[in-house]
């Protein structure tokens, strides 16, 4: 029922359109199988979101980052320094300056720069959300805050899943041992199947 590779990761990955600004990576491998492929993580979204649009909409952005051993790096001076270097008549195409658009949902006026969020295992979408963010600051695309922002968020949903691993061990453990199945046979359960035989127990 599940995959059987080796090396799953999870990705939480954030996107100004198609442009990927930041993304982090877990191992999926330290969860089970069931664990991996029933995420859920739907109900952290409406937060995340609204930390990344305060984020991106910062007026002042620190652009410093500790890279190890107490050095630090500007990233966006390097950026804006590789620009110098380029032809006045071509410098344009390669600043950063993302398009500002409006969109009607729901009979509301939403303006703002689009953006999304992901979370993928082995590059397969488990959830995104579009969303936007008005007053949309170009320079906090390398800002300290917004990796330390996308680390944060992707420490909950680590969270999250693990909290959701240890309960699904434990389920595990009621069906051997009040069901006497195999944990091969509890793993090629479909998750309606799995749900029907734990009500058996708890009822």
């Amino acid at each position: 029922m599940y995959e059987t590779e080796k090396n799953n990761e999870f990705k939480f990955s954030l996107y100004q359109e198609d442009l990927l600004l930041c993304e982090k990576i877990f191992d999926a491998d330290q969860f089970n199988p069931f664990t991996r492929y029933s995420v859920n993580i739907r109900s952290i979204l409406p937060t995340s979101i609204i930390m990344l649009q305060k984020i991106l909409s910062k007026k002042k952005c620190d652009t410093i980052i500790e890279v190890g051993n107490d050095f630090y790096y500007d990233v966006y001076s390097y950026y804006k320094s590789q620009l110098n270097y380029l032809p006045k008549e071509t410098k344009k195409y390669y600043e950063y300056n993302p398009q500002v658009i409006e969109q009607q949902i729901e009979g509301r006026t939403i303006r703002g720069v689009e953006c999304k969020i992901g979370l993928y295992i082995n590059d397969k979408p488990i959830v995104e959300r579009n969303f936007y963010v008005d007053n949309f600051n170009p320079v906090a695309r390398w800002s300290a805050d917004l990796l330390y922002g996308v680390i944060e968020i992707a420490n909950n949903i680590y969270d999250k899943i693990k909290y959701k691993d240890v309960k699904n061990m434990w389920d595990d453990y009621a069906l051997i041992n009040e069901k006497r199945f195999s944990i091969n046979q509890i793993r090629d359960f479909s998750p309606m199947k799995r749900e029907e035989m734990l009500r058996t127990i708890r009822n």
